[in-house]
Order: C-alpha cells, then structure tokens, then sequence
C-alpha cells in the first residue's frame, strides 16, 4: 500500500510517498501564494511519474482545510510524528518555517504533550532571515566568513527595523560577516528564549527551511546550552510524519 503525506506551507509544499514504511518518492516546490494549487501540481506529478494515486493521503500545513481531498490533520501532529521517526528518545522540537515558530513537547510514543507558536510576527521565522539575507546580497565566502567573525549585536528583532539596522551598520563600514553573524547569534537567542519557555532540552530537534543554516545551529547549540540535532532533509518532516499517520 502506498500511502502519501503533503504539507502544503506558506512557503514550500512538500509531498512525500511511502510504501510498506519506505519512502519511494518526495519533492518540493515553492507554494506561490497557492498552496493548495502546488499540492495538486505535486500529486498530479506523482500520478504521472507512477501511474496511480497513493491509496491513502493526508494533508497538512496553511492549506490543509481547502484541499479537495485526504484527511486533515494539523501540522503539529505530523511534524511530531515525523520527528518521532528519526528521534524517538528527544523530547523537543523546534520547527523554523516560513511565517512561523513552533516548540514541540512530545512523549516516548511520539504524541504531542505541548507546544507553543509564534505566528503573529515574522521576527524569529525563517521569513525575517530571509529578507534580510537577501537584502544583503551575500557571496559564499561572505557567508563562510560569517562563522569566524565577532557578532555585532543587532538589538532590533522586527523585520523592519533589523533591516534599517543592519543598513545602517553596514554604512558605519562594518564588516558584513559581523553583521551577518550578528543577525544569526541575535535570532537564536531568541528562538533559545522561544524553547526555554517550554522545557530546557539536552537535545533539540530542529526542523523547517531554518535548520539549514548551520551558523544559526551553532549559535543555537550556545544559546541552549545542549545539542542539536537535525533531520537529514528538516523541510520534510511534518510531510514525513502525514504519509506515516497516514
């Protein structure tokens, strides 16, 4: 039986395909404001690729409760379950998405016990680091100077004035890897502030686009004072754990 889980995000959606526990399929493609219509993309290309649809499909994410057809479930769910898969001894989650941050607690049988999110700002998601990533136009070896410089701190955690901050530094000369550096240090100490308020984990797992940025990993590991360990594709968790409970 083949059995397929989509997470329709605000900035991704993802589908993965398992059968008899394995999986056989996944992909990514950007949501374009329209997640429901990328769902339907992927599974279209799935059936196109394989012939047939997956007997049994879930939906999760933004786009859930509009998509023609699976069974819903939410994506704190199935990013636990996900996680579950690949870490059934830690206790905590942390999911950096597009629009929003959420800490998971769950329990040795990998359900939810609780869990906290920050959607009503974009400061502490993976949105605020993008835009301001981008706005500075950074070369990798800009990047990989990053991890060896001072942090300059960068006090303002709202989108819109860490931006004006950071031009503003940047304007004063300092060194770009600092305020990149800056930037990464100042979000993990508030996504270690966002955890703290749940439990205070040894071991983290850290899941969504954010987890890829290894500096914010390392900054985050400070932070927290413990380690943190990443799923080996972090975007594709909560698509993971759907096709599961599927």
């Amino acid at each position: 039986m083949k059995q397929a889980g989509l997470d329709l995000g605000s900035v991704n959606t993802k589908l993965v395909v398992l059968e008899n526990g394995e999986r056989i399929y996944s992909q990514v493609i950007p949501s374009r404001f329209d997640s429901v219509q990328a769902g339907l993309t992927l599974l279209k290309s799935y059936v196109q690729e394989h012939g047939v649809k997956p007997e049994k499909l879930v939906v999760t994410g933004y786009g859930r409760v509009n998509f023609p057809e699976g069974r819903v479930i939410t994506e704190i769910t199935c990013q636990c379950r996900g996680c579950h898969a690949y870490f059934p001894d830690n206790a905590y989650i942390l999911d950096l998405g597009g629009q929003d941050a959420k800490v998971i607690r769950k329990n040795s049988a990998g359900k939810v016990v609780q869990f906290i999110m920050n959607d009503k700002c974009a400061a502490g998601t993976g949105r605020f680091l993008d835009v301001i990533l981008k706005g500075l136009d950074l070369t990798t070896e800009e990047l990989a100077l990053a991890a060896e410089a001072k942090p300059m701190p960068i006090n303002s955690m709202c989108t819109v004035f860490a931006e004006s901050e950071v031009i503003t530094m940047l304007a004063k000369g300092i060194p770009k890897p600092e305020v990149i550096a800056g930037l990464f240090k100042s979000t993990a100490k508030r996504l270690a502030i966002f955890v703290e308020s749940v439990g205070h984990p040894d071991r983290l797992i850290f899941t969504g686009g954010g987890a890829h940025y290894t500096l914010l990993v390392r900054f985050l590991e400070q932070e927290l004072k413990g380690k943190v360990v990443i799923p080996p594709e972090p975007e594709l968790s909560a698509a993971l754990g759907a096709a599961l409970l599927a």
